[in-house]
């Protein structure tokens, strides 16, 4: 791989279905865990001091790598006759500043709520940043694909944004930044709502041919995953709401 290649938009087109639940996804799976558990001790061990240090640098690590692939993304619309992927776009476009997906929200929400304190938003940011990020470790679809060993920025900015989502808010819900209690589930609700409104409006006056937050078209039927591909779109919905309150109640 060469440095070219690193920043490159190169097979994201090409759907990662191919990796699902295979040899790559579970090599992807056990790193994942590996890395956290030892990472998560070793942030444990530090000072409050330290550990507010390493976090400060996490959070702003997702917003260069987040703003880092927006930049390549206009660079390959304005100089490649053929950009290399879909995710190409020109710089006059809502993509530059903001995201419809869950994850790209939390991208933003996360840093800004730990930043500036805002307590009313916590525990639906953290646990939201937390589901978002374990979904991608078990539905990669924004890691795995093309040629996986062939890592590129946007690659690369998957794998880390979505382990800081995990680690950084149980970091801090681990040293009683917040505690989570029943009344939460109101702000809990009324968060996912509004995040399923705001990926909807993407969707339906955005871009068309979205799927932000798999509300348009069922994700387990690209996948041909057994029953839940099976799944008229639109039905999907209910299945996928009932999964998000389960990844809540866990989480």
């Amino acid at each position: 791989m060469t440095i070219k290649d690193f920043f490159s938009t190169t097979g994201m087109d090409e759907h990662p279905t191919n990796y699902l639940f295979g040899s790559f996804h579970l090599l992807y799976f056990l790193i994942f865990i590996i890395s956290f558990i030892l990472i998560f001790k070793l942030v444990k061990s530090m000072k409050k001091e330290k550990q507010d240090r390493f976090i400060n640098l996490a959070l702003i690590l997702i917003i260069v790598l987040k703003y880092a692939t927006e930049i390549l993304f206009i660079y390959e619309y304005y100089t490649l006759d053929e950009p290399l992927s879909s995710y190409s776009h020109p710089f006059l476009n809502v993509n530059t500043f903001f995201s419809f997906q869950l994850c790209g929200v939390m991208n933003i929400a996360l840093p800004l709520v730990i930043w500036f304190d805002i307590k009313p938003l916590k525990p639906f940011v953290y646990l939201t940043s937390i589901l978002g990020g374990l979904a991608v470790v078990f539905y990669p679809v924004t890691v795995l694909y093309g040629d996986p060993l062939q890592i590129n920025l946007p690659m690369f900015r998957s794998i880390i944004v979505h382990f800081f989502l995990v680690l950084i808010p149980l970091v801090l819900i681990s040293r009683d930044d917040i505690l989570i209690k029943k009344k939460d589930s109101i702000s809990l609700t009324i968060g996912i709502f509004s995040v399923a409104a705001w990926a909807m409006f993407g969707n339906l006056f955005i871009d068309k041919t979205a799927n932000n937050m798999y509300l348009m078209d069922n994700p387990f039927k690209i996948a041909q995953i057994p029953v839940l591909g099976d799944i008229p779109d639109g039905y999907h919905v209910f299945v996928l709401a009932v999964m998000v309150f389960i990844g809540y109640f866990i989480v």
